[in-house]
């Protein structure tokens, strides 16, 4: 089978999950793809020279480093819910974000009255705010789109402000000479409205400011003086512009005077209201651009309706999102999907829809593989009743991770045995033959320990069907998985079943099942070969994807391809990263506060201790296993300096630059037997050109020598 997913996940921590693409098809070069979203983890004992080997890496990559800017409301209240589930919308009916949201939810939504005199008397109206989600606002994974970089919120036009009218106005009065001046806080910004109709609303736009004589102002980087002042008209910059007349072009802006203050006794006291811009007040319909947004291309547009309509109805003047963006490649009216700590902000910073992150979770990594290993019957024998069997072998990280029968066991083994050729002769009560499961026994209550004993008979029903097999059940934390096997004319699925009764299905084997030999064939016709439906997850085939994927429970599917070899035959393998209870997303809908942009860049260095603190990005890991426990963790719980040894081969005087995938991202070990090796690591790092493809390997000697190892 070729590469289906070209990333194998062994995931601990907080899920952050994933999208990148790899493979060899295209190397990774250093600093590559570690110049954004990335940080360094140091032991929380390492040396000094751990930390100062750090700080170098750290210098060397804020050098190279890339990153756009975001915005988010600091200080701002509202309503979070903690408990979407991936895959779905944020505005579900069990859920604290509602469809529309008052200040009932929102505090700093307005619910009050405004006085208004419409030329025959000033009246109270009851106005409120509401932020409305009605559409797709729904947080996605990999498992719906494979080029996402991790889990992301959409926004299919869903999201809306409005400001509601709960008493109609008089909107023949709006403008009038008789009625007072009407202002509409629209968005936490007050605007001059001059008219109102169901359909349009007309704004004054352009900047207003009190100027005395010889002042000057400054709009759009171009400079006014009022160089000139009297009771009806005023000199701007040599023009004369009559005061509560038309408005005059001004070096490319308009300009209108009201208001003047005038006293003969003191001239030099004068002062008059200008306003200036592009327009002085300009209409918009429904479906317009919102003020400030690019006329043929807004990503915010008014929404109108009903604005004047009669008391029995009740209107409303509103701003809505107006781009389709579902998807990793969307970029509409220059905004793209949002990850974990991004948002959709309104315009005036005015409120913010964020997907502030997952739950955290631990995650077990189970493995499916092949492999031909000598089985054992259930008795004290010491003598292999079949030797070399094809098998299955299903792998989890904890020795009491699979139950399979009455056993508790971190490795299970699936072998199909033929008519009368069981390994125990009590379970041959079938002439169609069976799927025998065996388990690593790792207690050691039988001689020789360790090896794969046999413990439960599966019989076929035909020589090439089976309806449903309980072949073991997968506890990590709160998540239990069963694993299922079904036959149809010999074709066999191995089923991964999560609590939700989604699952992962893999398709074993093509018409062996009924050979003689009993043999378990590789999933796909050949090695080589990506077969569609050999992979599936929740019922969608992701055989040949180039990604690691995610279901809506949280469990992560990906090949192994971290040999980096093409062709081997343990490319073959399949890694499910199974969470210790669902992953649910947080989300959080909140207006008010402070507007801070920030900019992602350069990198951050933690100790092995807090490296929670930064899942999610991309890990240069500096130091031994013995002293750096993410860097055990990257090689199989390698804890000691013997461990590391026996996991990389480095020795004393050698250090190893290797590239792994962790929780979705990259992760690159530089570590040497000692400190002073890992100081030669980073130094070959730094000054060598380093592939940092996942499954690429180097080993060294010194700063200025190493090799790439073929694994």
């Amino acid at each position: 089978m070729k590469k289906l997913m070209r990333k194998a996940i062994t995931v601990l921590g907080s899920a952050a999950l994933i999208g990148m693409t790899l493979g060899s098809a295209m190397a990774a070069s250093y600093p590559s793809p570690f110049t954004s979203n990335t940080a360094i983890v140091v032991g929380a004992n390492a040396a000094p020279s751990d930390n100062i080997a750090a700080s170098n890496v750290a210098s060397n990559l804020d050098a190279s480093a890339v990153g756009g800017s975001s915005t988010t409301l600091v200080g701002a209240s509202g309503v979070t819910e903690d408990e979407v589930v991936l895959g779905s919308a944020i505005n579900a009916t069990t859920y604290k974000i509602e469809t529309t949201m008052t200040d009932s939810k929102i505090p700093s939504l307005l619910d009050q009255k405004i006085s208004w005199d419409d030329g025959n008397g000033a009246d109270d109206y009851d106005v409120h705010e509401e932020i409305v989600i009605n559409g797709n606002m729904t947080v996605l994974t990999s498992w719906n789109d494979e080029d996402l970089d991790g889990v992301a919120l959409s926004n299919e036009a869903a999201l809306e402000y409005r400001y509601v009218f709960d008493d109609a106005l008089n909107a023949s009065g709006v403008g009038d000479a008789d009625a007072d001046d009407l202002y509409l806080t629209i968005l936490g910004k007050s605007y001059e409205v001059t008219a109102l109709t169901n359909t349009s609303i007309t704004v004054v736009t352009s900047e207003e400011m009190s100027v005395g004589i010889g002042e000057s102002v400054t709009v759009q980087g171009k400079t006014f003086t009022v160089d000139d002042l009297s009771t009806t008209s005023a000199r701007v910059n040599g023009v004369v512009v009559t005061i509560d007349g038309s408005s005059k072009k001004i070096d490319g802006l308009q300009v209108e005077a009201s208001d003047v203050f005038y006293n003969n006794n003191f001239p030099e006291q004068a002062s008059v209201t200008l306003k200036i811009g592009d327009d002085i007040s300009k209409t918009y319909t429904n479906g317009d651009e919102y003020i400030g947004e690019d006329e043929d291309d807004p990503l915010w547009v008014w929404t109108i309706s009903n604005a004047a309509a009669p008391e029995s109805t009740t209107g409303y003047i509103g701003v809505k999102y107006n781009a389709n963006i579902n998807d990793a490649d969307d970029d509409e009216a220059g905004d793209t999907i949002k990850y974990v700590g991004a948002g959709y902000v309104m315009p005036e910073n005015f409120a913010e829809v964020k997907l502030n992150g997952l739950t955290d979770v631990d995650y077990e990594s189970l493995t499916v593989e092949f492999a031909d290993v000598d089985l054992y019957n259930s008795s004290d024998s010491g003598v292999a009743v079949t030797e070399d069997a094809k098998v299955i072998v299903i792998s989890a990280d904890s020795t009491s991770s699979l139950t399979v029968g009455g056993e508790e066991t971190d490795k299970i083994y699936v072998y199909y045995a033929a008519n009368n050729s069981e390994t125990e002769a009590s379970y041959n009560y079938s002439e169609y033959g069976s799927l025998e499961v065996f388990y690593r026994d790792h207690d050691g209550d039988f001689t020789p320990t360790n090896k794969a004993r046999f413990e439960k008979s599966i019989n076929l029903t035909t020589s090439t069907n089976l309806a449903t097999g309980t072949i073991a059940t997968l506890e990590v934390g709160d998540t239990t998985m069963t694993i299922n096997a079904t036959i149809a004319s010999g074709d066999m699925t191995l089923r991964i079943i999560n609590p939700d009764d989604d699952e992962v299905k893999l398709n074993i084997s093509g018409t062996v099942i009924a050979d003689d030999a009993g043999t378990l064939e590789r999933l796909g016709a050949t090695v080589e070969d990506a077969d569609a439906n050999d992979i599936i997850v929740s019922g969608v085939d992701v055989s040949t994807k180039d990604a690691a994927i995610m279901d809506n429970y949280g469990v992560i599917v990906a090949e192994d391809d971290s040999n980096g070899v093409e062709g081997n035959a343990d490319d073959d393998k399949v890694i499910l990263s199974i969470p210790s209870d669902q992953v649910y997303a947080t989300v959080s809908v909140v207006a008010g506060g402070e507007a801070s942009t920030s900019t992602e860049a350069g990198v951050m260095t933690v100790s092995d201790a807090n490296v929670a603190s930064v899942a999610g990005k991309n890990l240069v890991v500096v130091g031994g296993s013995a002293i750096n426990s993410v860097a055990a963790e990257l090689l199989g719980g390698a804890y000691s300096e013997g461990a590391f040894t026996s996991a990389t081969g480095v020795a004393a005087g050698e250090f190893l630059i290797q590239s792994f995938t962790r929780s979705g991202k990259t992760a690159l070990l530089v570590a040497g037997y000692t400190a002073a090796d890992t100081e030669k690591a980073v130094t070959y790092l730094l000054n060598n050109d380093v592939d940092t493809t996942v499954g690429k390997k180097y080993k060294g000697t010194s700063g200025t020598e190493a090799s790439l190892v073929v694994v």
